[in-house]
């Protein structure tokens, strides 16, 4: 069990003799002081449990299982915003996902290893056609598998707290379990606004301490995807693991965070990544690649950013 100390220094007028109980909570009584003697200073240990304070104040949202779907294209989690895929591909062609809703379209790179692969239905309610594409030849694609499916969703900003493709988080991974420790000050402080302080905290680490790797881009295949656990462990990352594992942190914690790709005002010839985080009421734009190292406003102007695709 973590436990966070907390060390309160007393100044009192006499003798303070306090009494702390670990079983009930941290507990202290004062005794009338005993003003012939000097003043003096004395030490209170308060024991916190984190686990159980970060549980009863941050509880994450709830995954789907890890069960295989009957179909290929399963809309069995379609009101939480998801939609889930298994198919084995009996070929060495290259899949592809394409996703479509009226003049909406986005396309992904498929296993077809028949693990599951989730992805989000971004574009809200309404009727979706689903496509797995089969390589041909070149940029021909026939479709192995479709289906048109209505949704209605629950919640339209919990659709970006699911585990997806390229923003893969679980209770089990390393950079998950790690926040409970980085928001500690905000779930023992005493914040207006939890969830504004617990989004600081997380950037204020990723800022802090994960440095932009600038070769890295120059080997990247063409199916890349963040891995969130090798990012915190390396310490290093390009700018769409800095959005991956941010957005995966803020999500374990019920925080509605959108992975975001486009072009930044100052770099317009770049492909960029960044976040879209809901608090406060309202979607911010943060860019940990952008500020990492340094010292600069977490919120960004949303003019300065062109947005393609979110997730």
């Amino acid at each position: 069990m973590k436990k966070i100390i907390i060390l309160l220094l007393v100044v009192c007028g006499g003798l303070v003799q306090t009494s702390c109980s670990s079983s009930s909570g941290s507990k202290i009584e004062n005794t009338k002081p005993d003003t012939s003697k000097a003043p003096q200073e004395s030490t209170v240990d308060i024991t916190v449990d984190i686990d159980a304070l970060f549980e009863a104040m941050l509880p994450g949202p709830v995954l789907p299982l890890d069960i295989i779907p009957d179909e290929p294209i399963c809309t069995d989690y379609t009101s939480q915003g998801l939609l889930r895929i298994c198919y084995v591909n009996e070929s060495d062609a290259l899949l592809k996902l394409q996703v479509l809703k009226g003049d909406n379209s986005i396309a992904y790179n498929l296993k077809g290893d028949g693990s599951l692969e989730d992805f989000s239905l971004q574009y809200g309610d309404g009727e979706y056609t689903a496509r797995i594409m089969q390589n041909i030849d070149g940029d021909r694609y026939f479709a192995a598998e479709s289906k048109t499916f209505s949704v209605t969703i629950d919640d339209e900003n919990a659709v970006y707290l699911n585990a997806i493709q390229n923003v893969n988080w679980d209770y089990d991974k390393e950079a998950i379990r790690a926040v409970r420790l980085i928001v500690s000050d905000a779930l023992t402080g005493q914040s207006q606004d939890l969830y504004f302080s617990c989004t600081e905290d997380l950037y204020q680490y990723i800022i802090q301490n994960i440095k932009y790797d600038h070769n890295k881009i120059y080997s990247l295949s063409f199916d890349y995807l963040p891995d969130i656990d090798q990012t915190f462990a390396d310490k290093t990352g390009i700018c769409y693991d800095y959005a991956s594992l941010f957005a995966a942190m803020l999500r374990s914690i019920r925080i509605p965070a959108k992975l975001v790709k486009g072009y930044a005002s100052d770099s317009p010839d770049e492909y960029h990544a960044w976040n879209e985080v809901y608090v406060a009421g309202r979607w911010i734009v943060i860019d940990t690649t952008k500020d990492a190292g340094k010292s600069a406003p977490m919120q960004k102007n949303s003019a300065d950013y062109i947005k393609v695709y979110e997730y």
